[in-house]
């Protein structure tokens, strides 16, 4: 535990000096800004709802739905190649094993990193989100959104640790990665918006429509905005949290040994 402990402060110091990662935080605190001057100024929002605090729920909601879950795999999967061409890259791969460092502590070492920046981000952006929220509009029920934060960045990483032993196994440029990561994200997205058309195993093997399905039913039941509608369609589709947990860390459970493998294939 002291050696994985030592690798994850390494693993992070190495992140430290890269501008992308400094960039990203920033925009955690960024977007949540952006977006409630979008809705204090949006018309159609003020006559869908009829109290303050259903517009900082949608706002919420949004930072949710675009900042995280749109967001989040793309920049998981950008960090991911960050994190495992460094050794590639700077060639220090062999001197790793010298030491020896495993190869099950190393990379778990960078999964447990991926997991930590994704929460961080999300609780950052909901902090911000409150922040801006209180000051325009009447925000209620925080302690549900933060918890809900921490869930989602959790859920969301754990889902898109299948891109990341992609990314992994292909060992391509950042080019390449980039590429990746953004047609990931846009294939969950899509998935979203017409999961109502997808088979139930496909909107289940997908992160993003999948926590889509859970939250939105889960956030129906907490906050201030409430449409049983919007969901009615859906209803046979949404699964029960501890289902979503099942399916997801099952994955990343898989995707972890399989990025294992690689790392040991290396190595000999």
């Amino acid at each position: 535990m002291l050696e994985l402990l030592r690798l994850l402060r390494c693993e992070l110091c190495k992140l430290k000096r890269k501008r992308f990662v400094q960039l990203v935080i920033a925009a955690a605190f960024l977007f949540p800004v952006l977006l409630t001057f979008f809705f204090l100024n949006w018309d159609p929002i003020w006559e869908k709802c009829s109290t303050q605090a259903e517009v900082f729920d949608m706002m919420w909601q949004s930072v949710l739905g675009y900042g995280i879950q749109l967001f989040m795999p793309c920049i998981l999967g950008i960090i991911a190649a960050l994190l495992f061409f460094m050794e590639r890259d700077n060639d220090t791969f062999k001197s790793l094993k010298t030491i020896p460092v495993s190869s099950t502590k190393l990379v778990l070492a960078k999964v447990i990193l991926l997991f930590l920046f994704s929460v961080v981000f999300c609780v950052a952006s909901t902090i911000t989100s409150v922040f801006c929220g209180g000051i325009v509009f009447e925000v209620q029920g925080i302690g549900y959104k933060l918890w809900m934060s921490v869930k989602m960045g959790i859920y969301i990483t754990a889902g898109t640790l299948p891109l990341v032993a992609v990314i992994v196994f292909c060992s391509k440029s950042y080019i390449f990665s980039i590429l990746l990561c953004v047609f990931y994200s846009v294939l969950n997205e899509a998935g979203a918006f017409v999961m109502g058309a997808l088979p139930k195993a496909v909107v289940y093997l997908m992160p993003v429509p999948l926590t889509t399905l859970w939250s939105a039913d889960d956030m129906q039941k907490h906050m201030v905005v409430s449409d049983p509608k919007d969901l009615e369609s859906l209803r046979a589709l949404i699964p029960a949290e501890a289902e979503v947990a099942v399916i997801l860390f099952t994955v990343a459970f898989i995707s972890v040994i399989f990025m294992v493998k690689l790392y040991q294939r290396r190595g000999e």
